[in-house]
């Protein structure tokens, strides 16, 4: 792994497992039913302009990995919403590195799909959990039907837009996250470095 992917992995996991606590904590807060929809649409959007950076397998997979720990250490413990952080990332990941979808706009739909359906099914039958257990298919329908597709269609939207502005990003800075004394790098580096401040103040 470069060097300078380690310091994207962290930024971008820092900045989606933030959006997961502040914005998605006070969504949750209010019982809306489809939180998890403009919470996807944030992540798929981060997702993607860090796909522009880190083109390489699996790290994408960390990004999720680095936003699940960071929502795990700031909001009470909800293993399914931090399933659902992992499972977003590594369908995410596995759509763009092993197929070719050119049109942005159907990438979204279908990694989206891919996403809620691999959590509910995850969730429902492989840990069990009581909640989903009860209602069983129908609520995986439910779910993936309509939150689901809610999600996609936000997505379909909001994927080709972030593509969009990573290929201008990319053409003012190549790569701002390597470790060099740059404007661009140190205040990417100095974000990073707060958000996880943030959660050592927390903590202690």
């Amino acid at each position: 792994m470069k060097k300078g992917y380690l310091l994207g992995i962290l930024f971008f996991g820092s900045l989606w497992g933030a959006s997961e606590a502040v914005f998605g904590g006070f969504l949750y807060g209010k019982h809306n039913l489809y939180t998890s929809v403009p919470l996807t649409i944030i992540a798929f959007m981060i997702l993607t302009i860090a796909r522009g950076y880190l083109p390489q397998r699996g790290l994408l997979t960390l990004v999720g990995s680095v936003a699940m720990l960071y929502k795990f250490l700031n909001t009470p413990f909800f293993a399914c919403h931090l399933l659902a952080i992992f499972l977003l990332g590594f369908s995410y990941d596995l759509v763009s590195s092993s197929f070719k979808v050119k049109n942005k706009a159907f990438f979204g739909v279908i990694t989206t799909y891919l996403g809620y359906a691999l959590f509910a099914l995850t969730i429902t039958y492989v840990f069990r959990y009581h909640y989903w257990i009860e209602e069983g298919l129908p609520k995986i329908l439910r779910y993936v039907g309509i939150s689901g597709t809610l999600a996609a269609l936000g997505n379909s939207i909001a994927v080709p837009v972030s593509f969009y502005m990573v290929q201008l990003l990319k053409k003012r800075i190549a790569n701002p996250f390597e470790f060099k004394s740059g404007l661009v790098t140190s205040s990417i580096s100095l974000v990073t470095f707060s958000l996880w401040f943030l959660v050592l103040l927390r903590w202690f």
